[in-house]
Parts: structure tokens; C-alpha cells; sequence
């Protein structure tokens, strides 16, 4: 036909340009997801610290009234201070564990599970979120510790 020109291809198209993006997308994908669990990670690993930090802060106000009462120093009554912790890391919902160290300081240990939103679908459900946080009971006169 007189007027009518047909475009040849040397080699027709392979999808080539399809492969591209549909690998580019997956990756980029992966890259969000990776970069959404490790936020939260790290998210839950901050509550974990602000948390053991709180529940040391909780049991380090229960001191031995007797010898706070005489002057004689501030010192931790391990069994309430404990407990007092223990009931804090309770009422956060947050598993953990607290212990007096000495006379004037209280250790906490929290342990949670950040449950994640995009590593779930390669089979990593949770990661582990710990934070620890120790207490020490001073005496202060002033602004001054004595």
C-alpha cells in the first residue's frame, strides 16, 4: 500500500523494562519494611529503659523509716522497695524484674517483645526489647548531697 509505512523492530520487545521495575518495587518494599521494624525496634527498646527507669525511681522511695527518722543515712528497705518496683513494672504491663544491689541503690531489668509488622512475613515475628535502669537513694541537705 502506497503511503502506509510499517515500523520494524530489529528484536521485539522482551519485557525487559518490567522485570526492572518489579524488582526495583520489591526492593524498595523490603528497604520500608526493614526501616518501619527497626524504628519500632528501637522505639520499644527506649520504653523498656524509660520503664525499668521509672519502677528503680518507684522503689528507691521506700526507705528504712527508723534509720532515715535518726539521721543516720538513707537507706533502701529491700523487701518494700522491691515490691514497690515490681508492682510498677506490673501496672506498665511490662515483665521484669528488680533487686537491691546495697544499702542505697535498687536495680531493675525489663524484658518485652516488639511484635513486627513487616519481618512477620519472612518468618521473624518478635524481637526482643530489654532495658535496665539502677536507682541509688541519696541524702541531700540544701541541694547538696550529705
Amino acid at each position: 500500500m502506497p503511503g502506509v509505512h510499517q515500523l520494524t523492530h530489529p528484536e521485539p520487545e522482551r519485557g525487559a523494562v518490567s522485570v526492572f521495575v518489579i524488582m526495583m518495587a520489591t526492593i524498595v518494599l523490603i528497604v520500608m519494611g526493614v526501616a518501619v521494624d527497626t524504628a519500632g525496634h528501637i522505639h520499644a527498646m527506649q520504653e523498656a529503659r524509660s520503664v525499668a527507669r521509672e519502677a528503680a525511681r518507684a522503689g528507691g522511695q521506700h526507705l528504712q523509716i527508723p534509720t532515715a527518722v535518726r539521721g543516720e543515712g538513707a537507706v533502701v528497705d529491700p523487701s518494700v522497695a522491691s515490691a514497690a518496683a515490681n508492682a510498677y513494672l506490673e501496672s506498665a504491663g511490662i515483665g521484669g524484674s528488680a533487686s537491691v544491689t546495697g544499702p542505697e541503690s535498687i536495680h531493675v531489668t525489663v524484658t518485652s517483645t516488639y511484635d513486627t509488622t513487616f519481618l512477620s512475613i519472612i518468618g521473624i515475628g518478635g524481637l526482643s526489647a530489654t532495658g535496665e535502669a539502677d536507682a541509688r537513694v541519696a541524702r541531700s541537705h540544701g541541694g547538696v548531697e550529705q
